[in-house]
């Protein structure tokens, strides 16, 4: 258009420098005021062309049609460039709105749980941020990527995917490295494809993690998770009188939960059963400190080990805590028989 009007004018220049003869000066004149005519026109045109795909758009948003309105807003920002100043006017508002409309879109496709056509819209809401100088925008849509590779992790797990749900989880953690949540279907995943090792170190991630954002149902979930793996095993194990065995993974067990007393009294039946009177006592003494109202059991192997140690008296002492069964039967033989407390 501006070339249109340049030429236009150029061509009344030279004919009055050249001043052509009449009729052929009309001739010409006429040309080129046609052409700025033309101009005119095209520029008038061009310009409500830029008003229509702006209202287009603005009904179409009104209308819950974000996708169709982000098409006609881009068409409207485009058309404004070929105008030039008089549709800044036109541009500026449209593209301030841009960058919220694409983030919208992303958002309702995302709550359709749409993951894929989720994760495409969300990239296109990052680029047209940054095409639009919207960092809030950018930092919001960037922090919804990580969602959606939980979300489609989670649809694997749930599917008992576990192969195919731990890569989309790593995306996820990468992400958002503070994900306890992708952590803990991390563990569970390994968990079920016999990863001890894996397991053990998702389990603890979504624990630390989880305790560190609040996010306390990741955390309590892998707590019980990870304690259930060791403990149930462990006191099976103590059961078989498989005491080694029974040691290793209640121990493992109390590293998770340190604030269970039950743990701690197994531990110490155990280590009387293996006649290691000092770890007996230092267990029952940990279990004790976090029950101080002590259940029977605990005294009865505290008994038991200071009697191994030859301390009649702490052992006396303990044995007359117990009040009863099915300790009470061996604690008073203890205190009749064995020991003869005073």
């Amino acid at each position: 258009m501006k070339i249109s009007y340049i030429f236009a004018t150029v061509i009344l220049i030279v004919l009055i420098k050249l001043k052509i003869k009449k009729m052929k000066c009309i001739r010409l004149l006429s040309i080129a005021v046609a052409l700025f005519g033309i101009t005119i026109v095209s520029s008038a045109q061009t310009l409500q062309e830029v008003a229509d795909a702006r209202n287009k758009g603005s009904e179409l948003m009104a209308a819950g049609n974000l996708e169709g309105a982000i098409t006609e807003f881009e068409k409207c920002v485009e058309l404004a460039k070929q105008v030039g100043e008089d549709a800044e006017e036109y541009s500026m508002l449209v593209e301030s709105a841009l960058p919220g409309l694409y983030l919208q879109n992303a958002k309702n496709i995302l709550n359709a749980k749409d993951y894929n056509a989720a994760l495409q819209a969300l990239e296109a809401t990052i680029a047209a941020a940054e095409k639009y100088n919207n960092a809030g925008v950018k930092t919001e849509a960037e922090k919804s990527i990580p969602q959606i590779y939980y979300a489609l992790g989670a649809t694997e797990y749930s599917a008992k995917n576990w192969d195919a749900a731990i890569p989309l989880l790593e995306k996820a953690i990468a992400l958002d490295p503070n994900s306890a949540r992708s952590y803990f279907l991390m563990g569970f995943c390994y968990q079920e494809l016999k990863n001890e090792d894996k397991m053990a170190e998702n389990y603890k991630l979504a624990i630390e993690k989880g305790n560190a954002i609040g996010d306390q149902t990741s955390a309590n979930n892998a707590k019980t998770k990870l304690f259930a793996y060791y403990y149930t095993p462990g006191a099976q194990a103590k059961n078989a009188q498989k005491w080694d065995e029974a040691i290793a993974l209640l121990s493992k067990a109390a590293e998770v939960d340190d604030t269970n007393p039950t743990i701690f009294q197994a531990l110490s039946s155990c280590y009387n059963s293996k006649k290691n009177w000092d770890n007996a006592i230092s267990n029952g003494e940990k279990a004790l400190e976090l029950n101080p109202k002590a259940t029977d059991g605990i005294y009865y192997e505290l008994g038991l080990a200071y009697t191994g140690k030859n301390n009649t008296a702490k052992a006396c002492e303990c044995f007359k805590k117990v009040e009863n069964e099915p300790y009470l039967k061996g604690a008073k033989h203890y205190i009749e028989v064995t020991l003869k407390c005073k």
